[in-house]
């Protein structure tokens, strides 16, 4: 059993968080350092272990390298490193707390790692733990903004509910099945009939595992986290910790459960339409920019759960490239309104009146990235609804896919309502110069020219989807 060539790129990724810990222990005085050598150890990681497929097992079928958990890890690392980028010139942690933020970035996207890999129920919980405690230290690492402390102590609290949900539900299953094992309680779904127990024990595990999706009901913490937690840490949550949670999902019902979607995917389907529609309609009146990307988190969340709905290889494949495009378009959202803030000290809607006649660039990046989540061509997000509503049409659920369009269009509605506010209204004030950091830049051009790419050019990545979901069944 060789570690080292079946998880390179986690024993390296906890490598660098001990560099990082032995870094801030010697910088003293320009800690910008720290985060610049986390952006570029991130990246160089995530070529890495992109150029570098491996497949083992280990554990004895607990800890795998598969197709499923590479293609995770590729989008955690470009989150975290894209993340690190926003953070370098935007985080105010002072001194202190410099290299502590980005040790716990670090620890977080460890466990991310940890939780895509996993095919045993305790080995997936432990990884959801690393990932989520240290999310809750990030979300709260501005000590004296009252907002962000309370944004800890709020995912904190619901955090600790969710796991609890879901750890009774995982006992459940081990107390029926007598095993943690993925393939041992799919085994155990294929040969017998589940009773009232194990269906309360699926459900438990939903419920829990929403919580990490932003799902009704367990979306509660998210638009109060979000505004709250440094703009980074949001963009982070919203893209890396998601992306991980719905592999989390396939890993549990696209395959676990796959035997039993006559049970869950009815009730997933009714939670696809509360999400998105509970999402679309609460964003609507919102004035802050990051409470309005909050509820247009949730929607997201409701429109991948639209491809859970669909036929097992093309609803996962449709998931994975979804997740890949919503990745970087909301990078690219949060990039803007990273930039807006720093220079405003703003994330009042109605303060980014007029700045398309004062920053034409930023604005236009800003429209981009928002047209990409309404589902608009040639961009990303369009490609990714339209593959997520083709795989529920396959199974037959054309109720879903409609109410998923016009929920596209009352989503677009408040998009517009941004670009009114940018293109259409004067600002009152004085506006201020903003001046846009290396590291931001460098955010939005890549993810600008990855949004039209997937957009224009989906076929490869659509290729590489569907192997990876193919190779979950036909082995």
């Amino acid at each position: 059993m060789n570690f080292l060539n079946a998880m390179p790129g986690e024993i390296a990724l906890a490598g660098i968080i001990v560099a990082l810990l032995l870094l801030d222990f010697i910088i003293k005085e320009n800690k910008a350092v720290i985060g610049w050598t986390f952006t570029v150890l991130m990246a160089a990681l995530m070529v890495y272990v992109a150029a570098f497929k491996t497949e083992a097992t280990l554990l004895n079928g607990a800890y795998v390298s598969d197709g499923l958990s590479w293609i995770s890890q590729v989008m955690i690392l470009l989150a975290a490193s894209l993340t690190g980028l926003l953070s370098v010139q935007s985080v105010k942690t002072g001194k202190k707390f410099t290299g502590a933020y980005y040790i716990l970035l670090a620890c977080s996207t460890l466990g991310l790692m940890f939780l895509v890999s996993s095919k045993e129920l305790i080995t997936l919980y432990i990884g959801l733990e690393l990932a989520t405690v240290s999310l809750y230290a990030l979300a709260a690492i501005y000590k004296t903004d009252d907002s962000s402390t309370e944004a800890g102590i709020k995912y904190l609290i619901l955090g600790a509910i969710s796991s609890a949900i879901l750890l009774f539900g995982i006992s459940l299953i081990y107390g029926i099945t007598r095993t943690t094992y993925i393939d041992g309680v799919m085994a155990y779904t294929s040969q017998s009939p589940v009773g009232p127990i194990f269906v309360i024990a699926l459900i438990m595990t939903l419920l829990g595992a929403g919580f990490k999706l932003s799902m009704v009901p367990m979306h509660l913490w998210t638009p109060d986290v979000y505004q709250g937690a440094p703009t980074p840490v949001t963009a982070f949550i919203s893209v890396a910790s998601k992306a991980a949670g719905f592999i989390f999902a396939i890993r549990l019902f696209s395959y676990m459960f796959v035997r039993l979607d006559y049970i869950w995917v009815p009730l997933l389907s009714i939670i696809a339409l509360l999400t998105m529609t509970v999402g679309n309609l609460m964003a609507i009146p919102q004035k802050n920019v990051k409470r309005l990307l909050a509820y247009s988190t949730i929607s997201q969340a409701g429109y991948i759960l639209v491809g859970f709905v669909g036929a097992s290889v093309i609803g996962i494949s449709s998931v994975i490239f979804y997740l890949l495009a919503y990745t970087v378009t909301n990078i690219a959202a949060f990039a803007v309104v990273t930039a807006f803030s720093k220079a405003t000290g703003s994330d009042n809607l109605d303060d980014y009146a007029g700045l398309a006649q004062k920053e034409p660039l930023l604005a236009l990046l800003f429209m981009l990235s928002l047209l990409s989540l309404a589902g608009i061509p040639p961009l990303a997000g369009f490609v990714g609804k339209f593959y997520l509503f083709y795989s529920a049409m396959q199974k037959g659920y054309v109720w879903l896919v409609v109410a998923a369009a016009l929920n596209s269009t009352i989503s677009l509605y408040y998009y517009l309502l941004i670009l009114k506010q940018m293109y259409i209204f004067d600002r009152k004030k004085e506006f201020p110069k903003i001046k846009i950091d290396f590291s931001v830049k460098i955010v939005l051009i890549f993810t600008m020219i990855v949004i039209f790419i997937m957009g224009i050019f989906p076929g490869p990545v659509l290729d590489l989807t569907t192997d990876i979901a193919q190779s979950l069944f036909f082995k």
